[in-house]
């Protein structure tokens, strides 16, 4: 799952119960806690949750947990250029092993400026590491623009359809996307409104290796 929990200001465990009650294998995390004292909220999120910290960078607010069904065989973090007036951006990314195959997940969080959003997408994609690949991020723009083009190119949206993302409050446009390699099965896929414990809705899928020797085992 991919999900923006505005750096736990309105409900911090509201957001980790419906952590718990999903029990996802994977979670992207944008705008996880980056400033005071900002490792003990990860580190509480990641227990009140049920789930564990694949990823320990501060990388601009992205995160990425997991269950205990995931082994994680390495992790980096993509740092963006700094841009005058805008925020710092990053992606944070995992090679993991779950179920006895492995994949590359990873998480960003692109700029609001059209033209840097562009350029970062790009930076992104071509940064992170060889492999089944799933992004979740949130893009700050809708299906069909630019970013959001680069950012998707060769992946599924596996939120394609689904409805709006953001906001919570009033959703009228859907910026979270959850892109998926198309060797992996989308088997079911929803987007989660756990109510006022963040400005954004979840975006969620159940995926699965196709049978036969394209699911790579693990090393």
């Amino acid at each position: 799952m991919t999900w923006n929990v505005r750096s736990l200001r309105d409900d911090p465990r509201g957001v980790a119960a419906a952590l718990r009650e999903l029990a996802p294998d994977l979670v992207c995390v944008q705008e996880a806690p980056r400033l005071w004292r900002w490792r003990s909220a990860r580190r509480r999120l990641a227990r009140r949750a049920g789930l564990r910290l694949l990823t320990r960078d501060r990388a601009c607010g992205t995160l990425l947990l997991g269950s205990s069904r995931v082994r994680v065989h390495g992790a980096g973090t993509v740092r963006l250029p700094r841009r005058p007036g805008l925020h710092r951006r990053a992606a944070v990314h995992a090679r993991v092993e779950v179920a006895g195959h492995v994949l590359v997940v990873a998480c960003t969080h692109l700029d609001l400026d059209p033209q840097a959003r562009l350029d970062s997408a790009r930076r992104v994609r071509a940064a992170l590491p060889a492999g089944p690949l799933v992004l979740g991020a949130d893009v700050n723009d809708e299906p069909g623009s630019p970013g959001w083009s680069a950012l998707a190119a060769g992946l599924v949206d596996a939120g394609e359809g689904l409805g709006p993302t953001f906001s919570v409050a009033a959703p009228r446009r859907r910026i979270d996307a959850l892109l998926v390699d198309p060797v992996l099965l989308v088997l079911a896929r929803r987007v989660v409104d756990a109510g006022p414990v963040t400005d954004h809705r979840a975006v969620c899928a159940d995926l699965a290796w196709p049978p036969g020797p394209e699911a790579p085992a693990a090393p």
